[in-house]
Formats: C-alpha cells, structure tokens, sequence
C-alpha cells in the first residue's frame, strides 16, 4: 500500500513519519451499506494509537455506528464514506490526539489519571513535553477514559517516579552481594555503603544511581522509537522494487511461515494480509500462496490453508484468476503434480472444490477459461487444461441458466438442472457422471362439471 506523511501539513521532503494511506471498501446497499476500513489496523499501527480510537472517531464524527471485531481484524462504519472523507477526517483524529502541540512530531504517548475526576495525559518522547488533552474537546475523550491505553504505555508515564524507586533499591541490593566488586560506580566507598543501608540511605551513591536511571528512562524509549522509524523507511523502499522482486520477498514469508506451521493462525494470517497490502500485491498474493503450499494433494491442502485463502480471494476477482494460474504454473512445472490432477476427472475435482468452498465465483471461472494463457505454463498445457475444465464449465452455465428460468417463469414447470456427480472410484480416479434433466413434462388437466378442460389452452 502507499505511504503518506502522518502529517499531511508538512512540506517537508525529508518527513520521516509514515503511515499507509486510508484504503475504504462500501458493501452492502441500501439500509445495509457499510464501509470497512480495510487497514485500519496497519494505520493505527503507525500511530501508535489502538485501531478502537481510530474507529471511533470516525463514528463520533459521521454520527454513524461502528463495528469493531479484532479478532478479525474488521472495522466498519456504517454508511457509505469514501477514502477521501475518511483520511481528512483521519487527519483531525493526528492533530487532536497524535501530534504533539510543542514540536508537532507524532511521537507522543497518551494515558490515563482518575485524579481531578480524570485526565488524559500526553506525553512526548521527541521534545519532552507533557501536558492533558481537555477531557470536553471531543467525544473520544470519554471512549479513552472507559478504555485507557495499554498497562505497558500507561507505566511509561504513570509509574516512573516508582520505577526509579525498585531500580535504586535493587541496585543496592546487588551492590551489597557482590561486595567490594561493584563494577561502574564511580565511588566504591559510597556503593558498600548504600548496599548495606536499610533505608535506602546514603547520599553520593544514590544521588549517582537516580542520575543513571534518568538517563535511561529518558533515552531507551526515543532510541526505540527511532529504529521503528528507522525499519519503517526501509520497508517503503520495498514499493520502488519491481513486482517480481516483492513477489518474492512475500514468498519467503509464507514458506517460512509453512515450515514452522503457522499458516493456519489468525494473527500469521492478519500479517501475511497486511504484508501484500504493504508490498501492493494482493491480486499477485493468491498466486504466491498456490505455488507455496500446493502440492499432489491439492484438494486436502485447499481444506487445510481455506482461512488464508479466503481472506486472499475474497471481492478480489483478479487474485482468484492468479488462483487458478497458480495450478496451472504447477502443472506445469511439477511433474507429481502433474501426473496426480492433469486429467479431465480430476481438474473437475479440483475446480468444483474451489467453487463450493467460495474461493472462486462463476464470473472468474468464465472469463478464466475462455482465454488460452502462455505466461503461467506451454500453450498446449493451458488449452488441455482449459479442454479438461469443460464439464465443470458447462454444469456451471446450465445450473445458472436453470435457475434464472425458475426465477422469471414461476407459472411454468420446473425443470431440475442437470446433476454432476464427483465420485472416486477404486484404480480408475476420479469419475464425473452427468445426468439428464430432460424429463417428460406431466399432463395436467382440470374436469369441470363432466367436462375435461385443458389448462395450456385457457
């Protein structure tokens, strides 16, 4: 996905904060319609802010409802609200709760205190400026109150002056076990003294003690958050890469995710999702995926990666199409492969398995199949291909046109479309059976007061 200036503001060409630009999808129609910010997990990321925040802002500024489900990771807004108005609208949720209002850099730390009936605090790790948010400028206020930010922000803030305090006292401790060998004080006499002090006394060693851990508090978070920076710049250089070149960056994350077998697991699958979206490749990801995890035992491997195939294939019409290239490239490429599924019972098992598990709809079958392809495999194995798949084709089409006939001619009979029975018989493969649904249509005939009355020629 492309990235932007977290502030948009900044005519600054050497801006170092970034975030990936708002992407937006509406589903539904009418009462229904919805808009799913699609990454706003990856924005939140950026931002250092929980994805909840973002979303709800966006509600309390629409006057809309929201939907936020993490575990799969979906943020919706109801209504229809297109990219554009989302992003200046995101815009408003940096300046008030992002930015910092000394130095304007997004560095900044929100928490938490139930004292004087509640404050947000903002801290900032880039110029050390520390102030509240005014708990009345916006509805969010009273969102982050009900759902402060994380224990582990919230003790960067909250909790230092007590930090301090164990770190002095621990350090006193060690000093007392390990006697006069107390490494990097600058006083030895004043370390074997506090090390055996009750009360934490003493004052040279523990004034030098509290003057370390100001030191380290203060500088271990900004050189955190300058190598997240840091890493941050040199994964947008990925998107300057040609497109073979991100192709394989994504393949050796999903091969080295197969290998440790964790393919399957919702958060691998989330960052997988997030990593196409990063590299712009989600209509070239299912492709990578097909040729990374199928094998001979295509329909059994279909069943087992279904989540992360899904959420690949899922109103992406291009990625499906990349779907079946990908077996294609393995048929030709693989030769196990090609012996277990080059045939017309078995492509017909494998397409119809794509069908019913919704990986692939009946529009990209078709437009799939009508065009001969050399760039994934020879010419002569795309059209034999193609030539295997015209059972599953033509049971495609005479299901569809059955049904539109039910829908528009209620008052006439109807005719059951034609059943394809995928069987596996012993020694001989998979067997595809195709019976008729031509059958005699039934007289009807109405006899009224003795006299027989045809109904077809009222």
């Amino acid at each position: 996905m492309a990235m932007i200036n977290v502030n948009r503001q900044t005519n600054d060409m050497f801006y170092r904060y970034k975030m990936p630009k708002l992407l937006a999808k509406v589903e539904g129609t009418g009462n229904g319609i919805k808009t799913v910010v699609v990454n706003a997990t990856a924005i939140a990321k950026a931002l250092s802010r929980p994805t909840t925040y973002v979303t709800k802002f966006f509600g309390y500024e629409l006057g809309a409802q929201v939907q936020m489900n993490a575990k799969d990771d979906r943020y919706i807004v109801n209504g229809s609200h297109d990219c554009e108005k989302l992003q200046n609208l995101l815009d408003g949720f940096i300046k008030r709760f992002v930015l910092c209002p000394n130095c304007d850099n997004p560095e900044t730390r929100l928490s938490f205190r139930k004292r004087n009936g509640g404050e947000i605090h903002q801290r900032c790790i880039a110029c050390g400026y520390t102030g509240t948010i005014n708990m009345a400028s916006h509805k969010l206020t009273t969102y982050i109150a009900k759902n402060p930010p994380d224990a582990e922000d919230k003790s960067e803030t909250t909790t230092e002056t007590k930090t301090k305090g164990k770190s002095k006292g621990k350090k006193k401790e060690a000093g007392g076990t390990k006697g006069d060998s107390d490494e990097g004080s600058p006083n030895e006499n004043n370390s074997k003294t506090n090390g055996t002090s009750k009360n934490g006394g003493g004052s040279g060693g523990g004034d030098d003690d509290e003057d370390d851990e100001d030191w380290g508090d203060d500088l271990s978070p900004t050189m955190t958050e300058l190598n997240t920076q840091i890493k941050g710049m040199i994964q947008t250089d990925d998107l300057d890469k040609p497109l073979a070149e991100r192709c394989d960056k994504f393949k050796c994350l999903v091969e080295k995710n197969k290998k440790e077998e964790k393919l399957k697991d919702i958060d691998t699958i989330k960052d997988l999702i997030a990593e196409a979206e990063r590299l712009e490749i989600m209509e070239q990801a299912p492709f990578v995926v097909g040729q990374s995890v199928f094998t001979e035992n295509i329909l059994k491997e279909i069943d087992e990666y279904k989540s992360l195939l899904t959420r690949l294939c899922a109103k992406n019409s291009k990625g499906q199409k990349y779907l079946l290239h990908a077996v294609e490239a393995l048929i030709g490429d693989h030769e196990e492969i090609r012996a277990k599924i080059y045939n017309k019972k078995a492509m017909s098992k494998v397409l119809l398995k794509f069908y019913d598990e919704d990986l692939i709809e009946e529009e990209t079958f078709y437009g799939w199949h009508e065009k001969v392809s050399k760039r994934f495999t020879d010419k002569t194995t795309s059209k034999g291909i193609r030539d295997m798949s015209n059972d599953f084709i033509q049971w495609l089409k005479t299901a569809e046109e059955s049904s539109d006939e039910d829908e528009d001619e209620d008052d006439k009979d109807k005719l059951p479309e034609p059943q394809i029975d995928f069987t596996h018989t012993a020694g001989s493969g998979i067997e595809v059976k195709v019976e008729s649904a031509n059958k005699a249509p039934v007289e009807q005939t109405i006899e009224y007061n003795g006299e027989i009355i045809d109904v077809d020629n009222i």
